[in-house]
């Protein structure tokens, strides 16, 4: 990679393409203007004249409202884009000789989004997602090609280059040959972190951007070490995916997992930097929460509950706390999830027990119980089993002539008596007590029967919920993007077999980031447990985040060897010391540090903390200080990092090295651990 001087030519074609989204803004703005007006006219006269509309008028109106309303949200969108590629044109840039004989040279510049000249027509800018682009991104200056939508194009590839702006001002140009140019990644990679998670168009690797551009059919499992960019890569594939596929998602949408409200938020500007918005961003609880649907209430912990409620203890853990933390522990297992599902083929066979039924409250006309027995495993097998009875009851009411309110609810409750239970969650407590379920699985119930409140006990009641109920659930979802998933138990997988059936999914975790109980290996249990075929499984070793004296400190943690741990860039050794946390902020504030966390096992010692050593003003001015318990700092980066307490006997413990990897490998350049 060298620098190459910024020519009249390079200069005029900034300049132009920076004239050019002005002027798109100005038009897009009068747009916007205009349509505000229409929407407010349209709602005054609708309001005005409201009582002497027909009802057809009525709807007309309300439709053409609707159509202008959605058309203002995209002029909306378009504008914050352009307000965005107005600081920066287009990041990189190429030039291509299509190998056709006609001697053209298409010069193509990357962006967040494509741009024509609103006079000329001339494209500007292309898409970074736009298939021409893969040859910045994988191939090497020299004879090249791509896939369009027409077939493989060949030709010469030239005079590739990296572009910096600043504030909209073209700053220097850099000649390179791949992203992944060691001196331009390093530098990319030294900046400090923001509020926020980067946007990595401009040095996406080419292993990362065939992931990103891989076929979507199936199930996607990416495993990475900290710092590998699985995340990012991750939603720089939801960007595609929207990009690429805008018409088959008009009725359905794009969805993310992610693992607490926290990281919602701090990737919340990366799909707008990418060049998209509103993709809909779930918690686990919220998708529990879903397959629950047609059930009044069932209140259960959160995960993050139950991690606090179990971490204020710890290893002096007694009474309700030790029984929460074995219980929870058994329900991550693989084990439990087994017991769920075949408790709920257990139920396709037993679940009802036919008796005489009378037809009336005064017990007059009997309906044997073959009969009813015929009617429900039979007549009725293609209605969701807690769904049968009612069927029944209006098949019953037809055959015999049945007109009373008083004696129709006498049959439906009788109906519903031989049912072992209505509900999921009365069921799902039942099979705790249910002595010919036990003898049939041989299981030991006593360490699960501790609670029946959990998250896991919550997936549990969803999965039996969701295949014994079969409830409507609102929304469709055409693409699922999981993240951290070495932390999805084997019954919250099952809860995304059934709520996402027949979806094409996208999973991203790491094996040695674990904060909850389950074993880790979710590439195996995702294999297992999900049917959608066919499966594509990633590896990635290099951390791009952390310095490699930070890496190889985190990889000794776990008793790994750091060569296992790939790094680009060198830096400051990690520091173990008894200094105070103020003095460790200041130190890092003289440093040049911009964002910094403190992390500690529990929220409350977070709180703590954060009370007892408030920033002076002089250093939160120019640096963010966090103060978070590790389990919500889980895929965040700051510049630097402090771990309270390090030599808490718990990271001594199988499950604590986890976590101290975790904490340790949120940090990009300076690592402090205070004993």
């Amino acid at each position: 990679m060298k620098e190459i001087q910024v020519d009249a030519l390079e200069k005029q074609y900034a300049e132009k393409t920076l004239q050019a989204i002005h002027t798109c803004i100005n038009r897009e703005l009068e747009i916007v203007r205009r349509r505000k007006g229409d929407i407010l006219d349209e709602r005054k006269y609708f309001m005005d004249y409201f009582a002497e509309l027909k009802e057809d008028e009525r709807n007309d109106l309300l439709g053409m409202e609707e159509m202008d309303t959605r058309s203002y949200v995209r002029s909306i969108e378009y504008l914050a884009r352009l307000s965005k590629q107005q600081k920066e044109p287009y990041f990189a840039g190429f030039d291509f000789s299509p190998a056709d004989g006609s001697g053209d040279v298409i010069r193509c510049c990357l962006s967040i989004q494509t741009l024509r000249d609103p006079e000329s027509g001339e494209m500007l800018t292309f898409d970074w997602r736009a298939p021409i682009a893969s040859l910045y991104y994988e191939s090497e200056p020299g004879d090249a090609s791509f896939e369009a939508p027409d077939g493989t194009v060949s030709g010469t590839l030239s005079c590739k280059r990296r572009y910096f702006f600043k504030e909209g001002v073209l700053q220097k140009c850099m000649e390179i040959s791949m992203p992944s140019d060691d001196e331009m990644l390093s530098e990319a990679l030294s900046r400090h972190a923001g509020d926020h998670m980067h946007a990595i168009i401009e040095t996406l690797q080419k292993e990362q951007h065939r992931i990103v551009r891989e076929h979507i059919e199936g199930i996607t499992v990416i495993s990475g070490c900290a710092g590998s960019g699985k995340s990012s890569v991750a939603l720089h594939k939801a960007a595609y995916i929207l990009y690429g596929f805008r018409d088959k998602m008009k009725e359905s949408n794009l969805a993310i997992i992610s693992p607490n409200d926290t990281f919602s938020e701090y990737i919340s500007t990366v799909l707008p930097d990418l060049g998209e918005e509103n993709m809909h961003t779930l918690l686990p609880e919220d998708v529990v929460y879903e397959g629950l649907a047609g059930i009044e209430q069932f209140p259960f912990m959160t995960r993050l509950e139950e991690a606090e409620r179990i971490g204020e203890f710890g290893l002096s853990a007694q009474g309700d706390e030790q029984a929460l933390a074995l219980c929870r522990t058994a329900k991550s297992q693989e084990a439990f999830r087994n017991i769920v599902v075949q408790y709920a083929s257990y139920l396709q066979k037993n679940i009802f027990k036919a008796e005489p039924l009378s037809l009336t409250t005064e017990l007059e006309g009997m309906v044997e119980p073959e009969f009813l027995h015929d009617l429900f495993y039979s007549i009725c097998s293609e209605t969701p089993l807690l769904k049968r009875t009612a069927e029944m009851a209006q098949f019953i009411f037809g055959r015999y002539d049945v007109r009373k309110d008083e004696n129709k609810e006498f049959i439906q409750q009788s109906l519903d008596g031989m049912m072992k239970a209505v509900s999921a969650p009365a069921l799902y407590r039942l099979m705790y007590k249910d002595p010919d379920f036990q003898k049939e699985t041989g299981f030991d119930f006593s360490v699960l029967s501790l609670f029946d409140n959990l998250f896991e006990d919550a997936c549990a009641v969803a999965v039996l919920n969701m295949m014994l109920a079969e409830p409507e659930i609102s929304g469709t979802v055409f693409y699922l993007i999981c993240d951290e998933a070495q932390d999805f138990s084997p019954i919250f997988l099952e809860v995304l077999r059934h709520r996402y059936r027949g979806c094409d999914m996208l999973f991203v975790g790491d094996r040695d980031q674990i904060v909850f109980e389950n074993s880790g290996h979710f590439a195996s249990d995702i294999k297992r447990i999900l049917p959608r075929r066919p499966l594509r499984t990633y590896e990635l070793k290099t951390n791009y985040r952390s310095t490699k004296e930070i890496v190889s400190f985190a990889a000794n943690i776990l008793g790994r060897n750091p060569a296992e741990y790939g790094s680009v860039r060198s830096g400051a050794e990690p520091e173990v010391c008894s200094k105070n946390v103020g003095t460790v902020l200041e130190d890092m504030h003289s440093a040049g540090m911009e964002s910094v966390c403190v992390l500690t096992r529990t929220r409350q010692e977070a709180t703590e903390l954060a009370r007892e050593y408030a920033v002076p003003q002089k250093i939160a001015s120019n640096m963010r200080v966090h103060f978070l318990p590790i389990y919500l700092a889980k895929g965040l980066e700051f510049d630097g990092v402090v771990v309270w307490n390090s030599q808490d006997p718990y990271y001594q413990t199988e499950k604590g090295k986890f976590a101290l990897y975790t904490a340790c490998t949120r940090a990009m350049h300076r690592l402090v651990l205070i004993q």
